[in-house]
């Protein structure tokens, strides 16, 4: 069996890639970025690199939340990645936390920017948009680890003042009718599509995690998407890619 053909997108989009290499990136369109006046991003962890691009091309308040980000989760990773350098005799693993360290560290220093540590749940998006009183072109990032699937309701909600989503969804083989729905229900347009390989495949072959990406009012380029785009990479750069098959 394949994927649905509502998870492919109906047109070739004129896309850009916004954070670093392999898994953290995301494409998106810089015509969104830059119509976008706030940005929402639930799941920061380690990893503030597409946060910072956005941020580099559209300087604009910025809201993240993360109840994993503190001083002990810094300690525990800089511990682990000691062993793993030791057992591996390969240091690249402490040089990769202390960047993504200072990176974080830099970037929730900015004005613009904040940072919650907090654990997301259903009424979050209401209560941010009334809290901070947003009326339009709000871009939302959302990779939770599955926790995304509470949120899908509060975005067809708000669906008018939304002008960009990527999200991350998990375990699709058992989701993919909330998905479905959600897609048929939110009228932004599906520019891109992404298989993380990372998590597993089905017994199909396919892809349990997939990232998709949201846009109102999209710009388009001639020709047909390609899947993977030229600009896609492995989220897992040692594991072998996962093709997508649709309907």
């Amino acid at each position: 069996m394949t994927l649905p053909t509502i998870l492919k997108p109906k047109k070739n989009y004129d896309l850009v890639r916004f954070g670093r290499d392999n898994d953290g990136g995301y494409l998106v369109s810089k015509k969104t970025i830059l119509v976008t006046e706030y940005l929402i991003s639930f799941g920061i962890l380690d990893d503030t690199s597409f946060e910072n691009d956005f941020l580099k091309t559209n300087k604009i308040p910025t809201i993240c939340f993360d109840h994993t980000i503190n001083k002990s989760y810094w300690k525990k990773r800089f511990f682990n990645d000691i062993g793993a350098a030791i057992y591996n005799l390969n240091f690249k693993y402490i040089k990769n936390t202390i960047d993504r360290f200072f990176g974080s560290k830099n970037f929730f220093k900015l004005s613009n920017v904040k940072l919650l540590n907090e654990t997301v749940s259903n009424g979050y998006i209401k209560k941010i948009i009334n809290k901070e009183n947003l009326k339009k072109n709000i871009f939302f990032k959302i990779d939770i680890e599955g926790s995304e699937y509470r949120l899908l309701e509060e975005l067809i909600e708000f669906q008018d003042i939304i002008c960009g989503l990527v999200i991350e969804f998990h375990d699709i083989d058992l989701h993919i009718e909330k998905i479905s729905n959600f897609i048929n229900s939110f009228n932004l347009t599906l520019t891109h599509v992404h298989p993380n390989n990372y998590g597993a495949v089905d017994p199909n072959g396919n892809p349990t995690v997939i990232e998709l990406t949201f846009e109102k009012n999209p710009p388009e380029i001639l020709g047909n998407p390609n899947f993977p785009n030229l600009l896609d990479q492995k989220c897992n750069p040692n594991s072998k890619d996962i093709e997508l098959k649709f309907n």
